[in-house]
């Protein structure tokens, strides 16, 4: 009779399978890694919206004693909740090329979201499962093309924090919990406001999904429910307290118009690219994949109030607020990341070998469709240094367009966002990193940026405005409009020395004040004639 094999055999077939099983997914989540980055190197300045700028002030932040920059602009730390990216990319840029240093600062807002998802994903359901690596799905985002760098790490940062609180709430470590809520609520703070925002409804929901667990199974006790209100509240308490402390405070509380009709597309915000159809698709397959795995789905505690309150904020939403832009795309943003977050579809094999295949496909085509886009914008780029060539450091440019930023119909389709907004709107603040000159439109608020432009080019400067149209300069007389949005155009003759002029219209009529210096279809630079005065 054969003897029995000792325990430590009958175990070693589970955990060589547990091994394995972690070891395919690393592979998945490596791979997926190197598919979402491709782009990122195929092109040394992506088409993203806000990114040109953010990049310009990073720059001079990293060169304080720059003997042309340092003329213009002075940094001024702070209590702001915008200096994560900041803080990182004054210290990169110290140490690499520019680009270089911006294309890791865009990887870390591309990927600071995905890694949360896992996280999240990992301590709600204690196993690193599939289903969140398909979040890959949402890494290339509205959010992330009109360059939200800040708010995208928060969200990031958000869900490892909600998740840390989940783990240590299992442990049963109320103080050790309270006190990491709130460092992760601090520095969540100084990336952005909003990813307060989520990682409070994170917590809160969390909370609120086990007391109602509790009063299901008849155990719930009012101390269970102070402790849970208690503990968020102190971790919460040193966000608030900076937040009230902050230059923010005291800006008014403006709110822009409600867009209803655009919400219908801006729900799509965590799947859009430049191509329409390929958002649509994205949403169209993860719809399908919960309308397929229905009947066994796992939510994280909490999960549908949370789902409910970002629906609730989306729909209600203005389309800004006390100057932050794109309200409601946030929102639906973060109702994108829970839907990968906070959810564990159940699948047989065959569904799960058959839904991941659809998804890497789709990750794949979308990686592939953003770069195919990235790749055209180069000819942008060209164009745009080729005219840079004429400006000499120090110099004082105007940037205009020839088309307002929401007509997003433009060829090729890389340049804008369709049904949302263009992309090119800030190219022109290369001209601070890459020829030291001043660029307007610098984003150096008092209430968000810790940069302040010195006297006398803050007369010129409006770090919150929109690009001028080229319409207004070809007036005989500058309309009230123009004045009305750009109040630093009302002696542009006179306070700038060019005029750069990105995405020309097909025929541009002659002006006595400007002597062209570059004409190519896209971009067109004039040296500012005085002598015309």
């Amino acid at each position: 009779m054969n003897a029995p094999f000792p325990s430590s055999f009958a175990t070693y077939e589970p955990v060589r399978a547990r091994s394995e099983a972690n070891w395919r997914w690393l592979l998945a989540a490596g791979l997926l890694a190197i598919v979402i980055a491709v782009p990122l190197g195929l092109v040394d300045v992506p088409p993203v919206l806000d990114y040109p700028n953010h990049l310009a002030r990073y720059f001079v932040l990293a060169h304080p004693d720059d003997p042309v920059t340092s003329q213009m602009y002075a940094a001024r730390w702070g209590i702001l909740p915008n200096l994560g990216m900041d803080i990182i990319g004054a210290a990169v840029l110290r140490i690499t090329d520019v680009h270089i240093g911006g294309r890791l600062l865009l990887a870390l807002s591309l990927f600071a979201p995905v890694i949360g998802v896992v996280a999240y994903h990992r301590a709600v359901f204690r196993e690193w499962s599939w289903w969140p690596l398909a979040s890959g799905l949402l890494a290339y985002n509205g959010a992330f093309f009109l360059g939200f760098l800040n708010f995208l790490l928060s969200l990031g940062l958000a869900l490892i924090a909600g998740a840390t609180w989940i783990v240590l709430q299992r442990r049963n470590m109320p103080l050790v919990r309270i006190a990491c809520g709130a460092v992760a609520a601090t520095i969540i703070f100084f990336c952005h406001i909003f990813g307060v925002a989520f990682f409070a409804l994170l917590i809160a929901t969390h909370e609120i999904g086990l007391l109602w667990k509790h009063r299901q199974s008849g155990t719930l006790a009012a101390r269970d429910v102070l402790q849970a209100a208690g503990a968020c509240v102190v971790a919460l308490c040193p966000a608030l307290a900076l937040a009230l402390l902050s230059p923010l405070a005291a800006v008014p509380t403006s709110a822009g118009e409600w867009e209803g009709p655009a919400k219908l597309w801006r729900i799509f915000a965590p799947f859009v690219t430049s191509n329409a159809e390929l958002t649509v698709i994205t949403g169209f397959v993860v719809i399908s994949l919960f309308v397929l795995f229905r009947r066994r789905i796992e939510l994280a505690p909490g999960l549908p109030l949370a789902l409910a309150a970002l629906l609730l904020v989306f729909a209600v939403a203005p389309s800004s607020l006390k100057g932050g832009t794109f309200v409601d795309l946030r929102a639906a943003m973060m109702i994108g990341l829970l839907l990968f977050a906070g959810i564990r579809p159940g699948s047989t094999g065959h569904e799960a070998a058959f839904a991941g295949i659809v998804v890497g496909v789709l990750i794949a085509l979308r990686s592939a469709q953003v770069g195919a886009a990235w790749l055209e914008h180069r000819h942008d780029l060209v164009e745009l240094r080729t005219a840079f060539a004429n400006v000499e450091a120090g110099a004082r440019v105007l940037p205009v367009r020839g088309r307002p930023g929401n007509l997003t119909g433009t060829e090729p389709e890389g340049r804008a966002l369709p049904g949302i907004y263009r992309l090119d709107g800030h190219l022109a603040a290369l001209l601070v990193s890459e020829r030291k000159a001043f660029y307007p439109l610098l984003f150096a608020d008092p209430a968000q940026q810790p940069l302040t432009i010195k006297p006398p080019f803050d007369r010129l400067a409006q770090p919150l405005g929109e690009l001028a149209n080229w319409q207004w300069l070809a007036a005989k007389t500058l309309p009230s409009e123009a004045l009305q949005r750009a109040r630093y155009l009302e002696h542009w003759r006179r306070d700038f020395d060019y005029v750069l002029l990105i995405d020309a219209p097909a025929s541009v009529q002659s002006h006595p004040a400007l002597l062209p210096l570059y004409r190519g279809s896209y971009v067109q630079l004039y040296r500012i004639n005085r002598a015309d005065d």
